[in-house]
């Protein structure tokens, strides 16, 4: 009799172990249980979307179509409240159930609920799903102006894309400081410079006590000082949190995450979790993110997602699966230039803790904390480069003489000048997926991106690498 595999959530951990089943087991039946109402898309991508870079067509990763022909079943707007390990059921809402042989929990991340008066105002808005991001492109020709709430890279992307469109855009923050939890001083500094340039309003030390309405819309914003706030959209949703309602009451050990072992095992042996909600118990870097009341600290990256869900596939099945140490807390591109924070990338310098800062080429920065010897963490700006060494070593907890060796960049060979010096990182220019392109790799070999399955072509000047999709 073949196997049913259940996994709740549709984002790249839940798509990619999904696919992976697939290839594996051909006669297994695979189940796919959602609360978004569209298929598979790159939430990285919904501020392309907002500005009108990418149609909701282009966004949308995989059709329905996709799912038919892989004969996975996807069950849309599908909300699974509780997980009953001992029955092997899953229950729904409406209090059907159903049964699996193994199930995936990919839930991601929920945005901590908004709570003070004002709050369900029409022009309050999420950004954290497809929908939201429908919602606020649909709204736009009403707006002027927009507060952000909060400081994350939800609103950081939101911020961004508001002020791209024309509209007023005013940014609150907490502290004195932009995203303090995240980024180290001098990158916070960075990316208030990157949002006052692109015409975004930083409020320091400035919380919202309530939002204005009238006639059921919102207006505006009152801060706790007092202070009054013009705006037609107000964004919430930078807090974020582990979603791990429906495994409340089941048994399986939680903590701000779900807990699972190097193999993305929870505490039942038939149960895993993968990717945000995931929260390994022996990995580095992920203690500092439970400990956080407010969920500002969780991990969240696309790469590490996908990664796991392939992992978790492979542990569903009952195969040896080699565990690839990362520790990236989160890695984008805003307002032009990427950023990346591994590990306790942030952490200021103390009894025990050294922050090195690295030469690199302009318009860059990278930022090494080391504990006690051993590297702990990094803050990249500007180049991807040094990412996946750095990821590697910060997992590690690789000792300094080691580090300062492995990033080193390495001298092209005589006559060699077609061969990349060093070890690159750069996105799919279809699908996004972070690629890797090894130390001498040859200028015009082809790769295939692991996510989308295209042919590319490695394009090297003896300065500069990139990718080219390759044509018959």
């Amino acid at each position: 009799m073949s196997r049913h595999f259940v996994i709740i959530g549709n984002g790249a951990a839940g798509f990619r172990a999904a696919k992976a089943l697939r290839r594996a087991d051909s006669a297994a039946r695979i189940s796919i249980f959602t609360q978004e109402r569209y298929p598979f898309y790159l939430r990285r991508q919904l501020g392309d979307f907002l500005t009108g870079n990418l149609t909701l067509t282009e966004l949308i990763f995989q059709s329905r179509n996709t799912y038919r022909r892989e004969r996975i079943d996807l069950f849309l707007m599908t909300r699974i409240t509780a997980v009953d390990p001992a029955a092997h059921e899953v229950v729904f809402a409406s209090g059907e159930r159903v049964r699996y042989d193994r199930l995936l929990v990919a839930t991601g991340t929920d945005a901590v609920p908004l709570d003070i008066p004002g709050a369900a105002l029409d022009g309050v808005v999420r950004f954290d799903t497809l929908r939201g991001a429908i919602a606020v492109r649909r709204a736009l020709d009403q707006v002027r102006r927009a507060a952000v709430l909060g400081a994350g890279l939800v609103g950081l992307k939101l911020a961004e894309s508001l002020a791209s469109r024309g509209v007023g855009v005013t940014q609150l923050i907490s502290g004195d400081r932009y995203w303090p939890e995240m980024l180290d001083e001098a990158a916070s500094q960075s990316v208030e410079a990157m949002m006052e340039d692109a015409g975004i309003a930083l409020r320091r030390n400035a919380d919202a006590r309530a939002i204005i309405g009238t006639g059921g819309s919102c207006i505006g914003v009152e801060t706790a000082d007092g202070k009054l706030l013009g705006a037609e959209l107000v964004a919430t949703g930078s807090r974020r949190r582990p979603a791990t309602d429906a495994l409340k009451g089941s048994g399986i050990d939680l903590r701000r995450g779900v807990c699972v072992d190097s193999s993305l095992r929870t505490s039942d042996p038939d149960v895993f979790a993968a990717g945000d909600v995931a929260e390994p118990t022996d990995a580095p870097g992920f203690a500092d993110a439970s400990t956080e009341p407010d969920g500002n600290r969780t991990p969240f990256c696309w790469q590490r997602a996908w990664a796991q869900g392939g992992q978790a596939a492979a542990g569903m099945l009952d195969q040896a699966t080699p565990t690839q140490p990362g520790a990236v807390r989160m890695r984008t591109n805003v307002f032009g230039r990427e950023i990346t924070v591994i590990g306790a990338g942030h952490l200021p310098e103390g009894e025990g803790r050294e922050a090195v800062q690295l030469q690199g080429p302009p318009d860059t920065y990278r930022r090494l904390v080391f504990e006690r010897g051993r590297l702990v963490g990094a803050t990249i700006l500007g180049t991807g480069e040094s990412v996946p060494e750095l990821d590697r070593l910060v997992a590690e907890g690789a000792a300094r003489e080691e580090v300062e060796t492995a990033i080193e960049p390495a001298e092209a060979a005589p006559g060699d000048a077609a061969r990349t010096p060093q070890t690159f990182a750069r996105h799919c220019p279809i699908c996004a997926a972070e690629l890797v392109i090894r130390c001498g790799a040859p200028a015009g070999s082809q790769i295939r991106c692991r996510a989308c399955s295209t042919s590319l072509v490695i394009q090297w000047d003896g300065e500069s690498l990139w990718l080219e999709v390759s044509r018959p």
